[in-house]
Parts: C-alpha cells; structure tokens; sequence
C-alpha cells in the first residue's frame, strides 16, 4: 500500500467515524413492571400427602412495583392441569393466603380422594396471576418467564421465596402435593 493510499484510507475512516450520529446509539428501550411476591410461611410450602385432611398452604401476597407502579388488585389463579380457576381479587397488601388441600382440589370438582389420579405418587398446583395497577394497566404477561416451586429449592428455608426473578417476569408459584421429604430439616 502506498503512502497517498494509506492516508486516504485513514482520512476516510475518520470521517465515517464523524458522520456517526449519537442518536444512532442507543440504549434498548424497556417498560418496567410489577410484578408479585409471595412471602410464604415456614413448612407451609406444600401439601403433605401424608395428612391431606390438614394439610394447607400459607402464604403473604403481595408486589414489587420497582417505585414505579402502585397495584390496585392482584388476581389471584390456580391451576391444576390444563384446568385454571380464579382463587379470588386482592386489593390490600400483603394478603394473607391460606388454602387447605381439600380446597384446592375443590376448585376443579375434585375431592381429597383424587390425590394421585395419574399414578405419579404426586400433584402440583400452580398459581398465577394478573396484577391491574392504580393507573389501570393489567400486567400478566413479561419478557422473561420464570417457575419456583419451593419444593425444589435445595436453599429453600420455608420462610421466604419469590413468586418472580429480579427480572420483570411472569411468576408461576408452584405447591406440590407429596408425601414429607425425610432428608429436607423443615420436613422431619
């Protein structure tokens, strides 16, 4: 390469580079969220299979609104199966939430003695939800989508989990419905 041919070259390079306009850079829009939480109580974090007639679920509902968003109503679903239900409208928060086994399976006309129909040794059920803020905005639906079953939470302690990811994100909160698991210390 010759000399002119390299300087021209360079010339070149840094009047693209000049010509680049700031605003052709930039940051990727986002919305933020809010999304639910579920403070959930210590052994209370699945349906014991061992003593259905007592068994329960207990959990505080309630939402991250990252200072932006204010929640007027959470709607609250369960599903079990293709099958989803409405638990019920919060508009206070947190919202205590206890639901016996025997309830549960009530949502889908089902009763205690349904426990296990596939042969699995065990059933889950799942809860979702649509979150309505002050300014009438629903939100049910994110980018990222995220499960916790805190059955599955080797850290899990029983005193606190996460219906969401620290990421805007759908949360599914699943409870199972199991016999005790022998090994797990909240579980003895």
């Amino acid at each position: 390469m010759r000399k002119h041919q390299f300087i021209y070259l360079i010339g070149l390079v840094v009047f693209l580079a000049a010509c680049t306009e700031e605003d052709s850079i930039r940051m990727p829009e986002y919305e933020v969220g809010v999304i639910a939480s579920a403070d959930i109580e210590e052994n209370k974090y699945f349906f014991n299979s061992d003593n259905l007639e007592t068994a329960e679920i207990v959990f505080d509902l309630n939402y991250n609104g990252f200072e932006v968003h204010e929640a007027q109503s959470i709607e609250l679903y369960i599903s079990n199966g293709p099958e989803t239900v409405t638990v019920g409208t919060f508009n206070s928060f947190p919202s205590t939430i206890t639901m016996s086994a025997e309830e549960a399976y009530s949502y889908f006309g089902e009763t205690l003695n349904d426990f296990d129909n596939d042969g699995s040794g065990r059933d889950e059920f799942q809860f979702t939800y649509t979150l309505t803020t002050t300014d009438g905005t629903e939100y049910s639906q994110f980018g990222q989508y995220y499960t916790y079953n805190p059955s599955l939470d080797g850290r899990f302690t029983g005193r606190f989990a996460q219906f969401y990811t620290n990421l805007p994100g759908f949360g599914v909160l699943i409870f199972d419905v199991r016999p005790p698991n022998p090994n797990h210390p909240n579980e003895n």
